[in-house]
C-alpha cells in the first residue's frame, strides 16, 4: 500500500519500498523512458564529431542504452546503489572531455578514458564522510539551481524549434507550449491519476498537436518496416581500448562535476522520501561510477544520474524503486532492439524540450528550498550567489573565457561546471577562520536563543532545527540554572553538542544529530 501519511505531508504517494499496481508501474516506467529521449542525442553528437557512419551511431546508442540499463538497476538496489529511482543516462558534463578523446584518439580512446573515469568515481565514493564538509546543503542547493540554468541553452532551442541558432519556428513553438501547458495543468489537477501520468499524457497531446501543425509527419511510422527487430551491438571489448594520461585532467573535472550533481540528486530524493540511510550517497556514487565503467567497457558514452528524472519523481509522487528496476530492464532490452533508438529520434524536438523544462523546474525548486532551509550568514550568502553569477556569465558571456588554456576552458564549458566549482572553492575558502566551538557567559534565555542562531549562521544549520535547539537550550539553561553555554560542532558536521555549566560547577551535556 502507498504511504498515505507521506503523501499527505507533501511526500511521495508511493515511497521507496511500496508496491505499485501493474498499470501504474508500467506507465511510470514509460514516462521516465520518454523523458530520457532527449539525452540520446549525445551519442549522435559524438558519432558526428568522428564522422561516424550510421552503424557507428547505432552501436553507440545501443551500447549506451545497455550500460545505462545495467547501471540504473544497480542504482535501485539498496545494498549496491542509493536505493532510489535515479536513472543513469548519457550526461552532458562528459561531452567536452569525450569530444577531446574521440577526436584526438578515436572511439577506443574514449572508451578507455571512460573506464578510468568510472574507477576514479568509485574511489571517490569511499570518502563521502568528507562530503558534508565539502558539499554542504547550501552548496548542493546551488548546484541543483545551476542545473536549471545549464539546461536553458539546450532545452529552449528544442522547445521553440530552433536549429543551428536560427529564430524560433512558430509551429514548433506552439507544439512546445501546448505540451508544457498540458503537463502543468494535469499536474495541478487534484485527481491523483493525472499527476501520475502528466508527462506521458502531455507527450501524447504534444504528438497530436505536432501532427496537426505539420511538425511531425505520420508517414515517419512507415520507416519501421526497414528496421531489424533484434541485433547484438558491436561492443567495445570486441574492438579494443586506448588510454592517454594527458586526457585525465578533463575527465577528472567531468567526474567531479557529476559527483556534485549526483550528491544534489540523492540529497533531493533522500529529503523527499524521508530516507535516513546515511550510506545512500556513498553507494549511489559507487553505482554511478560502476555504470560509467560499464559504459566504457561496452562502448557507450559518458553517463551519470538524471536530475530531470529526480524532478519527475517529485512531480509524479512515485518514488518506488521498482520503477528503477523496470526502467533498467527496459533500457537493456532496448539496447538490443534498433527500433527503440529509432523511436527516440522520432519524438519531435519541441516535445523533448517541454519535458526537459517541466522536469527541471522541480529540480530548481528543490535547490531553492535547500538553500532557503539553512541559516546563512554573510559568508554563506556569497557562497550561494557568487557561483550563480559566475555560472550565468559562462552562458551569457562565453567569449570571456575563450582564450584560456584548454584545461581551464573546461571549467567554464557550462553554467553547471563554472558555478559548481566556484561554489565548492568559495565554500571551503570562506570556512577558514570559522571556529568549531563557541561559548557564552550568561543565564539570560533571550541571549541564549540569540547565541544559538548566531552559531547556526556560522555553521549553516537547518532553520527549523535551529529554532528547536534554541528553545531546548533556553529551557535547559533555565531549568538547570546554567551560568554559561558552550556549543561544539563535530568535525563531520553531523552532531552538535551543547554543554551547560551550572551553579556549583556541574556540567550538563546534550548532543543532537544535525539534519
Amino acid at each position: 500500500m502507498p504511504e498515505q501519511t507521506a503523501s499527505d505531508a507533501g511526500g511521495p504517494v508511493y515511497n521507496i519500498n511500496d508496491k505499485l499496481p501493474p498499470s501504474t508501474l508500467i506507465l511510470t516506467i514509460l514516462q521516465h523512458f520518454f523523458a530520457l529521449a532527449v539525452y540520446i542525442t549525445y551519442p549522435v553528437i559524438i558519432s558526428g564529431a568522428v564522422c561516424g557512419s550510421e552503424d557507428v551511431t547505432t552501436t553507440l546508442i545501443s551500447a549506451t542504452l545497455v550500460g545505462c540499463g545495467i547501471a540504473t538497476v544497480l542504482q535501485a538496489f539498496r545494498r549496491i546503489g542509493s536505493g532510489h529511482v535515479l536513472p543513469i543516462i548519457p550526461n552532458s558534463s562528459y561531452l567536452p572531455a569525450s569530444l577531446l578523446a574521440a577526436t584526438g584518439g578515436g572511439l577506443p580512446m574514449l572508451y578507455g578514458m571512460l573506464i578510468a573515469g568510472g574507477l576514479i568515481e568509485m574511489i571517490i565514493s569511499r570518502f563521502t564522510r568528507f562530503f558534508r564538509f565539502i558539499f554542504p546543503t547550501e552548496v548542493c542547493g546551488t548546484v541543483l539551481f545551476l542545473l536549471g540554468i545549464a539546461i536553458v541553452p539546450f532545452a529552449f532551442p528544442l522547445f521553440l524549434g530552433s536549429t543551428d541558432s536560427s529564430p524560433l519556428d512558430p509551429a514548433s513553438a506552439v507544439v512546445g507550449v501546448i505540451t508544457l501547458a498540458s503537463m502543468i495543468i494535469l499536474s495541478v489537477i487534484k485527481k491523483r491519476i493525472f499527476k501520475f501520468y502528466s508527462t506521458l499524457i502531455g507527450i501524447i497531446i504534444g504528438f497530436i498537436a505536432a501532427a496537426a501543425l505539420g511538425v511531425f509527419r505520420l508517414e515517419s511510422f512507415t520507416e519501421i518496416s526497414s528496421l531489424t527487430p533484434f541485433a547484438v551491438p558491436e561492443f567495445a571489448f570486441l574492438t579494443g581500448y586506448d588510454f592517454s594520461p594527458a586526457l585525465l585532467a578533463p575527465f577528472i573535472i567531468a567526474v567531479i562535476c557529476i559527483v556534485m550533481k549526483t550528491a544534489g540528486n540523492i540529497t533531493l530524493l533522500n529529503s523527499y522520501t524521508g530516507n535516513t540511510d546515511k550510506k545512500s550517497l556513498r553507494k549511489g556514487l559507487f553505482a554511478e561510477g560502476a555504470g560509467l565503467l560499464i559504459s566504457g567497457v561496452l562502448g557507450g558514452i559518458g553517463t551519470g544520474t538524471s536530475s530531470s528524472a529526480a524532478g519527475l519523481v517529485v512531480s509524479t509522487g512515485v518514488a518506488s524503486r521498482r520503477v528503477g528496476f523496470g526502467l533498467g530492464i527496459l533500457l537493456i532490452i532496448c539496447g538490443f532492439m534498433p527500433f527503440f533508438g529509432w523511436l527516440f529520434h522520432l519524438i519531435p524536438k519541441p516535445i523533448l524540450g517541454a519535458v526537459l523544462i517541466y522536469a527541471v523546474v522541480f529540480v530548481m525548486m528543490s535547490g531553492i528550498s535547500s538553500i532557503a532551509s539553512r541559516v546563512l550568514d554573510p559568508r554563506r550568502i556569497f557562497v550561494v550567489l557568487l557561483p550563480i553569477l559566475i555560472g550565468v556569465s559562462s552562458a551569457v558571456c562565453p567569449y570571456l573565457y575563450s582564450e584560456l588554456p584548454k584545461w581551464a576552458e573546461l571549467f567554464f564549458a557550462s553554467p553547471l561546471t563554472a558555478g559548481s566549482f566556484a561554489a565548492v572553492v568559495l565554500g571551503l575558502v570562506l570556512k577558514i577562520g570559522i571556529p568549531h566551538h563557541k561559548m557564552l557567559m550568561t543565564s539570560d534565555t533571550k541571549e541564549i536563543r540569540k547565541f544559538v542562531f548566531e552559531c547556526a549562521g556560522l555553521w549553516t544549520l537547518d532553520k527549523t532545527q535551529t529554532a528547536e535547539l534554541a528553545e531546548e537550550a533556553a529551557s535547559a539553561a533555565l531549568k538547570n540554572r546554567a551560568e554559561s553555554i558552550r556549543l561544539s560542532l563535530s568535525r563531520s558536521r553531523e552532531h552538535l553538542e551543547m554543554a551547560f555549566i551550572c551553579a556549583g560547577g556541574d556540567v550538563l551535556h546534550i548532543s543532537r544529530e544535525l539534519i
